[in-house]
């Protein structure tokens, strides 16, 4: 491995702490994303049906009101165990219908560990009305689950893309507002959806259809090579990460490129191995070689199963997929999909973040986890939302390329997708290199626009939700500040209209729709004004211990009044400490007088330390004892 040198690991260093963001915590509970594979109860017209549509509970104009009845002593278990996702019993009273003996648990993955180390009791939860019996749902309902609305200020990105995915006629879970209480205790404000399990496949694909489902992904914190970020060559992530920081890379305003700091630096860290699979690459007949998607299976696939997907799978990547394609489905799910842009699904590194139905071998997709769209997911918004804008300035000095606002506006809508080639996710490639599924690409966003967006039929339901929710945030039930809250629904309203006129200028050929297109001709890109795209991202909720407090200490520590308060005064710092490493020990005091550093020096330090004393005294003892038997063999 090339190790690069002081200079270029100082532009590493300086956004090692964005790709954290998302890192650190998907390793903590990588685990959980996978779906324990099991034998679902058998779906009867008795158990199962699609009464609950219409019961209400998702009618979007209205707040609903769930009611948890439940002892101290099942909540409190339920709290104290919250990782471990156990249920425990309780009855539920939804808009006044009670239902008695449910099961009800926490869930989530990177939310759930973060929000139990902040000792808060406000995680995402999941009702099983069918648990421990499997006669009950709510009016045929079997699983709902509760949205905390973490990591999305606006308290909208989940809500308008699953929305506009049903509108679309996708496939997609319903949704709709709730206020949980607990014990008639108002408790927080949650986004009610509708799980992806029985229920959901009786209402979308009929009582008896055959299908399959599976929630792949490709991240493995055991398969990563974290040492693959400090690989230094020209044009290796690195380097084009240091250019960027040097605002010496993308610096033609006129290429309309894109400076993807995020995007490099966490794409190193993914070989093509690791996504293959999830993305569905054909890696060959051997089921082994198809793990990541049994493990992750809703239905314990039986072999026929796996021999049909693994076929679907090889026809995909032939030069004919057409017959594994449900083709209306999917390019409608792709349109929404990367109207919203979100890079933390299909389209990204991830490989993430949607349920994959087979059914008599044709492939569609379903939406699931959308708080990270909205063009939310770049280094900008995670490093902005971590550290304090107003003494430290996170964004580096990228010249005169594109600004996280100006390229997720104007994503080209034919190659959409965040720094990975369009034939490395070859189920979206299928339908964008046939000319005739392109056409028809085009025609549903032209149905988009027109039906959603150009009418303001969705700025109208904007309006609505915004004045719905603004009375919650105001009693302090969700995890932000009114201000926070303001910020983040007037971003997304700025959004919407922009990402809307972005997308029509492409389809009438005013506005390229390819990256290449747009890095060669960007003259007609659409300019936003008044949007930040870090006021829709929250990756602080992610790193609870590492909050904007504790990370200003240590900047004050190593730069004070030396250097500049922004990412550039950073990477000077860090490239003089390193050139002239004695110049730390000045710094070691004042960092030791930080507690958090001071707490996480004495609990590393000391096991070792007294491990250390231990082997020390085991082995003096040891020594003590053989030479005493010497001693007293030689006297015999």
């Amino acid at each position: 491995m090339k190790f690069p040198n002081i200079k270029n690991f100082a532009g590493f260093m300086a956004v090692l702490l964005s790709a954290g963001a998302l890192l650190i915590p998907y390793a903590q509970e990588q685990k959980r994303d996978n779906i324990q594979a099991a034998e679902l109860p058998e779906i009867t017209q008795n158990t199962i049906s699609d009464d609950y549509q219409n019961s209400g509970l998702f009618d979007s104009q209205n707040m609903h009101v769930i009611n948890f009845q439940i002892s101290q002593e099942n909540w409190d278990a339920m709290i104290s165990h919250a990782t471990e996702e156990k249920y425990v019993s309780c009855d539920v009273e939804i808009d006044g219908e009670v239902i008695k003996n449910i099961a009800l648990r926490p869930k989530g993955n990177s939310s759930l560990t973060s929000i139990s180390q902040q000792g808060s009791e406000h995680f995402s939860f999941k009702i099983e009305f069918d648990h421990y019996d499997q006669t009950v749902t709510y009016h045929g309902l079997d699983k709902l689950c509760l949205n905390n609305l973490g990591q999305d200020p606006s308290c909208m990105k989940d809500f308008m893309a699953y929305h506009l995915m049903n509108d679309m006629g996708v496939a997609a879970p319903l949704s709709s507002y709730a206020l949980m209480q607990v014990n008639g205790q108002d408790f927080g404000l949650y986004l009610a959806v509708e799980a992806v399990e029985d229920s959901f496949c009786y209402r979308n694909y009929g009582e008896n259809a055959s299908i399959q489902l599976y929630k792949p992904d490709c991240f493995s914190m055991d398969s990563l090579d974290i040492s693959a970020m400090m690989d230094y060559e020209e044009g290796s992530s690195l380097w084009k990460t240091e250019q960027i920081m040097d605002g010496s890379f993308y610096a033609d305003s006129e290429s309309g490129d894109r400076a993807d700091i995020l995007g490099e630096m966490l794409k190193s860290v993914f070989t093509p191995e690791q996504t293959a699979v999830a993305a569905l690459q054909y890696v060959g007949e051997e089921p082994e070689n198809y793990e990541a998607l049994w493990n992750t299976a809703v239905c314990k696939p039986k072999k026929a199963d796996r021999t049909r997907l693994i076929n679907s799978v090889k026809i995909l990547n032939s030069d004919n997929p057409e017959p594994v394609l449900d083709s209306d489905s999917l390019l409608r799910y792709f349109a929404v999909h990367n109207f919203v842009n979100n890079y933390d699904g299909y389209t990204s590194m991830f490989v993430h973040n949607f349920y994959l139905c087979e059914q008599d071998g044709k492939f569609s997709m379903i939406p699931w986890d959308y708080n990270l769209a909205f063009g939310s997911f770049t280094y900008e918004s995670a490093v902005s939302s971590i550290l304090n804008p107003e003494e430290f300035n996170p964004v580096p000095d990228t010249g005169n390329a594109m600004s996280p606002e100006i390229s997720m506006i104007n994503y080209p809508i034919d190659t959409p997708v965040y720094s990975v080639a369009l034939s490395d996710r070859p189920l979206l490639n299928a339908l964008l290199s046939n000319p005739e599924y392109l056409e028809e690409y085009h025609k549903i966003y032209d149905e988009l626009l027109k039906k959603y967006f150009e009418n303001g039929a969705y700025q109208k339901l904007y309006t609505q939700i915004h004045a719905m929710l603004q009375p919650y945030v105001e009693k302090n039930l969700t995890f932000y500040r009114p201000e926070q809250f303001e910020n983040g629904a007037e971003a997304m309203r700025n959004y919407l209209n922009y990402r809307s006129e972005s997308i029509r200028r492409q389809l009438e050929g005013d506005l390229p729709s390819t990256l290449e297109g747009q890095k060669q001709h960007s003259e007609n890109l659409v300019i936003p004004e008044n949007l930040n795209l870090s006021d829709l991202a929250d990756f602080a909720a992610l790193l609870p211990e590492l909050n904007s407090d504790l990370i200003m200490n240590i900047l004050h520590v190593f730069l004070q009044d030396d250097y500049a308060y922004t990412a550039k005064g950073a990477v000077s710092a860090v490239h003089d400490y390193l050139a002239h490493p004695l110049q730390l020990a000045g710094r070691i005091p004042p960092l030791m007088k930080i507690p958090y550093i001071r707490n996480l020096v004495i609990q590393k330090a000391a096991p070792f330390l007294i491990g250390m004393a231990l082997l020390t005294a085991g082995i003096a003892v040891t020594v003590s004892i053989i030479k005493k038997r010497r001693y007293s063999d030689d006297y015999q």
